[in-house]
């Protein structure tokens, strides 16, 4: 991986971490290394557990577009391991004078 991908991985898992916050989630990991696999971020919001995977682009282009069946099979797969059944997405886009976040609860 590049590191202006990372840096904007990295960017956009704080943004989304920071917007979780503000509406009432309680942040409890970041960065969860399971088997090859790694968790962006597991949270909890009225005593509900839930993983969050980020998708980060600086482009035209949609972050959602990002969240393919290959990510959706292995967070199917690491979910399974830590035993957490469900999944949100939030899509983090970056562009010269904005900054876009939606957040896809239940999205597995």
């Amino acid at each position: 991986m590049s590191d202006l991908r990372a840096e904007i991985g990295a960017a956009g898992e704080r943004v989304a971490a920071d917007f979780l916050s503000r509406n009432g989630v309680s942040v409890q990991r970041r960065n969860v290394a399971v088997g090859r696999g790694e968790i962006d971020l597991i949270c909890s919001r009225d005593r509900i557990r839930f993983l969050v995977e980020v998708r980060s682009r600086v482009s035209e282009r949609a972050p959602i577009e990002a969240f393919d069946h290959s990510k959706r099979d292995q967070l199917r797969r690491l979910s399974r391991e830590i035993g957490i059944g469900r999944v949100d997405l939030v899509a983090v886009g970056f562009g010269p004078r904005f900054v876009t976040v939606h957040w896809i609860p239940y999205v597995l």
